[in-house]
């Protein structure tokens, strides 16, 4: 929506055609030109193949333009405890989260360096890309995965002219955010606290202001900032005095909370027992 509003021909992939088409629908509404094209694909990015043919297809829509701007968005998350669920979940996420972002980012980049297209790459990872809590055991290894390649393309993409962004979102109250919580453990909601969440919208709107602002990682919420300032490594930083103020907070602040978050797990643990010797 926020792109077509700039006047960007925009295509939409994913494997849900039906929810796609509505989506494509309502994007339409937006267009600030006749000329301009909304187009959705119905594709499993979760396989090599399956990526190549959206890419080819998003090209040929398009009279053979390269994307120029790629947004890896795809994931899910399936909360539980580590040893009561199955290992299959856990090949699931990588897939999906993890593998279908690779795939779609290395055709991308591949089309890029071949055409001379001076593009962008954002990956979205999320908040739980810079800290682990329990009950995500299936879904935070993906998103530090995500962080970790976007870091390494980061640099070896700016031999193309290609830039590398990462956006890590906290919670985003849409339909799998519902999903989501049937299956979330209550010592994780307990720490997640009152986390009200940012709708789509609100999100959108803050990943592309900070494209527009330059910037490599991009954080929507107070405890993002925090995350990043503190935890980016060798990634570069958005503001030296913002990011040395908020880093300065997350020395003090986290490892109160992380203490915290570990008191819940471990009195959560003790009632847990209590309640089954009874």
């Amino acid at each position: 929506m926020l792109l077509v509003k700039r006047g960007a021909n925009v295509t939409i992939v994913a494997r849900n055609e039906t929810k796609l088409k509505e989506a494509a629908e309502e994007i339409r509404a937006f267009q600030v030109s006749r000329d301009q094209k909304v187009i959705y694909i119905s594709a499993d990015c979760a396989s090599p193949s399956g990526t190549k043919e959206a890419i080819k297809k998003a090209s040929d829509e398009h009279n053979g333009q390269i994307p120029y701007h790629v947004f890896l968005c795809a994931g899910q998350s399936l909360p539980g405890m580590f040893i009561e669920q199955d290992p299959s979940v856990f090949e699931r996420n990588m897939n999906i989260n993890y593998l279908g972002s690779v795939y779609t980012a290395h055709e991308s980049a591949r089309l890029m360096a071949e055409n001379g297209v001076h593009g962008s790459i954002t990956f979205v990872s999320s908040v739980l890309g810079f800290f682990g809590l329990v009950g995500y055991s299936q879904y935070v290894p993906t998103k530090y995965a995500i962080r970790g390649l976007a870091d390494s393309l980061r640099n070896e993409l700016k031999a193309y002219g290609i830039n590398v962004h990462c956006y890590f979102p906290a919670t985003i109250l849409t339909p799998g955010y519902d999903e989501e919580n049937k299956t979330k453990p209550n010592i994780t909601k307990e720490i997640e606290g009152t986390d009200e969440g940012q709708t789509p919208e609100v999100c959108a709107q803050k990943m592309l202001d900070g494209l527009d602002r330059g910037e490599y990682f991009i954080a929507s919420d107070p405890l993002g900032w925090i995350f990043r300032s503190s935890c980016s490594g060798l990634a570069p930083g958005n503001n030296i005095i913002s990011d040395t103020i908020l880093s300065l907070v997350g020395w003090v602040a986290l490892p109160i909370w992380r203490t915290y978050a570990d008191y819940l797990v471990k009195a959560s643990s003790k009632q847990n027992n209590k309640t089954k010797t009874h």
